[in-house]
């Protein structure tokens, strides 16, 4: 448990970072949603910055919003890849679910990725645009 303490910390600290101030229809929003490890479980940090998406995303109906999925290389790349999928599915799915209309929702799961923080690889990144 001590060891996914600072995961769930700096994930705390990343939605807090992502509040959606100076609203504008200028204004591109970025919001990162991580995931524990081999997990596509959506807990309490990820549905917090995944409902600010959604609020912006109501808030600018004629924004597109891009849901990419990322998991990092760990063995098995075909499961590293559904693992992406997964992670980009349940996002799409959730923001679907709170009122952003299908139509405007494109998700794209990506390649796996080697980076140092493997923390930073298991994410999906929202883009309202």
């Amino acid at each position: 448990m001590r060891r996914f303490l600072p995961i769930v910390f700096g994930s705390l600290m990343l939605a807090a970072c992502s509040q959606t101030t100076n609203l504008t229809p200028n204004n591109d929003r970025t919001y990162v949603v991580f995931f524990p490890f081999a997990s596509s479980e959506l807990d309490d940090a990820a549905l917090t910055t995944i409902d600010q998406a959604v609020r912006y995303a109501k808030n600018f109906p004629e924004k597109q919003v891009y849901v990419e999925g990322y998991a990092a290389v760990y063995g098995d790349l075909s499961l590293d890849e559904m693992m992406a999928a997964q992670r980009t599915q349940v996002v799409a799915q959730e923001m679907i679910t709170e009122g952003v209309d299908k139509s405007r929702v494109h998700d794209a799961p990506q390649q796996p990725e080697n980076r140092r923080s493997q923390v930073a690889a298991r994410r999906v990144e929202i883009e309202v645009k």
